[in-house]
């Protein structure tokens, strides 16, 4: 079985940039093979009530619906797994990146750099001294040549890669996604396999494109 997940989609509910109805959107990711997804909004964490909710409604029985935040620093975006909301939603905006990581590291959280190569949105030099557990290298919103840079960086910074769609499109849904080596039925377990390394990006692209 593939244990496909896409680490990284916003929905219209709580990201006014995105087009996606979350009542679509785990239909959709069942449809491109996805085991799971995580929803994370610009500056904002679902309740796992709203979450527990919208899994029901698709009914998908044994769908890994998960939850996270993508937060803006003053110096890139990251996100952050493993939070409450109220973790997630306490946090100060626009902080320093490395500050940002250092207080979620502290509450017990995952921290990864969104689009890092990202034209205009990536990091400084300051990304190299992040301790981050992995690197986004890999979304629709990442040109094929900062997809290579994403993962030059990676490799230079000893840092782990991860994919997601970073979907505002359904279409996007899953175009992008990270392979995990362990079932994912929860944010613990979610945690744990990034923690650990137990995944890869998947060769869907790669075998597409064939880009390395």
């Amino acid at each position: 079985m593939s244990l496909r997940i896409d680490l990284h989609v916003h929905t219209q509910r709580h990201s006014p940039c995105s087009r996606i109805d979350p009542e679509q959107l785990i239909h959709r990711a069942v449809r491109a093979g996805l085991y799971g997804l995580a929803v994370t909004e610009h500056q904002y964490q679902w309740s796992e009530e709203d979450l527990a909710a919208l899994a029901d409604r698709a009914g998908e029985a044994g769908f890994a619906l998960l939850t996270g935040i993508e937060y803006w620093s003053s110096q890139g975006d990251l996100l952050f797994y493993g939070l409450s909301q109220g973790q997630a939603m306490g946090l100060q905006k626009g902080l320093p990146p490395e500050e940002a990581v250092r207080v979620v590291h502290e509450m017990g959280g995952v921290c990864i750099a969104a689009h890092p190569t990202r034209a205009g949105m990536g990091f400084d030099e300051r990304i190299a001294t992040l301790p981050l557990d992995a690197i986004e290298v890999r979304s629709v919103n990442l040109l094929e040549h900062e997809q290579r840079l994403a993962l030059h960086l990676a490799g230079n910074l000893g840092l782990r890669c991860v994919a997601g769609s970073d979907a505002h499109q359904l279409q996007d849904v899953g175009i992008y996604a990270t392979e995990f080596q362990d079932p994912i039925q929860s944010m613990a377990d979610l945690q744990d396999a990034l923690r650990r390394g137990r995944f890869r990006v998947d060769d869907v692209f790669k075998a597409r494109t064939g880009v390395i």
